[in-house]
């Protein structure tokens, strides 16, 4: 049959996409090329490691999602708070509003008057919470937070137009929050041990 067919083309394709499957050793054969093309790929590429400087944010990470050298789980890791390598200098100052809500959100968390059901003690983080975050605070027992006050004025990591991320020193950890301009003003979208 000639090649010229659209018989003819159509099985030539199909001995040539149905070859690594015909054997077992056809089959290991064509993985082991592959594996050789990507490792070969992979030592010819240039490494691109220093192309995201900035640092990166998530919302709602759990904790234990961090880097290999991770200090030891803290109370407040325990409670909902993930520890993130420390970030450049702050590019502008944030907005007195953001750094209000800061503070108000992490001194909301860290209160937990004896016999608080738990949620009223996440009601009370509503008010400086996104509606994101909200649901996820819910899952966490207050018993959990130990106790800690903070120590210092939130510090301004990075700011924009639209967001925010301070670092709240407390006696515990350092407390980092990524605010957002919300309609309703400055809300808090996620939180995270700073490194």
């Amino acid at each position: 049959m000639p090649i010229r067919t659209h018989r003819g083309r159509t099985a030539v394709y199909r001995r040539l996409w149905g070859w690594p499957v015909r054997s077992p050793k056809h089959l290991a054969g064509t993985m082991v090329a592959l594996v050789a093309i990507g490792v070969g790929l992979g030592q010819a590429l240039p490494d691109d490691q220093g192309a995201s400087a900035g640092p990166t944010i998530s919302a709602g990470r759990k904790a234990g999602a961090n880097s290999l050298a991770s200090p030891p789980r803290s109370a407040l890791a325990e409670a909902g708070i993930a520890q993130q390598p420390a970030a450049p200098f702050p590019s502008a100052p944030a907005p007195a509003a953001a750094l209000t809500v800061a503070r108000s959100w992490v001194n909301g968390f860290l209160t937990v008057p004896k016999g608080i059901t738990p949620a009223r003690w996440v009601e009370q983080l509503r008010p400086y919470t996104t509606d994101d975050l909200f649901p996820q605070l819910q899952s966490i027992n207050p018993a959990n937070v130990p106790t800690a006050q903070i120590i210092e004025a939130p510090r301004t990591v990075s700011a924009g137009a639209s967001s925010a991320e301070v670092d709240v020193p407390t006696t515990a950890v350092v407390v980092r929050l990524l605010l957002v301009s919300t309609p309703a003003g400055w809300r808090v979208a996620s939180y995270e041990r700073a490194g």
